[in-house]
């Protein structure tokens, strides 16, 4: 994995796959071993300069600092589902 800037993770539970927030592009990406990254949450979901994740049991929880955008900080709340947010 290069090329990412995190600002957070949390461990999925589901081996050594990770959620980590990506400040500036407005994402959540999931972390597998290896490195690859896919995109499980963004701007589209709400997410808006995330700056931390937690994971509990299968829910997510994603807080939205809204620093840069400072338009409707939030917290959001998604499923883990088969890998994929669900």
């Amino acid at each position: 994995m290069s090329g990412l800037s995190l600002d957070d993770f949390a461990f999925t539970g589901r081996g050594d796959q990770v959620l980590a927030t990506l400040n500036a592009p407005n994402k959540v990406v999931r972390i597998r071993p290896g490195g690859t990254a896919t995109t499980v949450l963004d701007a589209g979901d709400g997410v808006q300069n995330p700056t931390s994740v937690a994971v509990r049991g299968r829910e997510v929880y994603v807080l939205s600092a809204a620093c840069t955008t400072a338009e409707d900080p939030n917290l959001l709340r998604a499923r883990l589902h088969g890998g994929r947010r669900g």
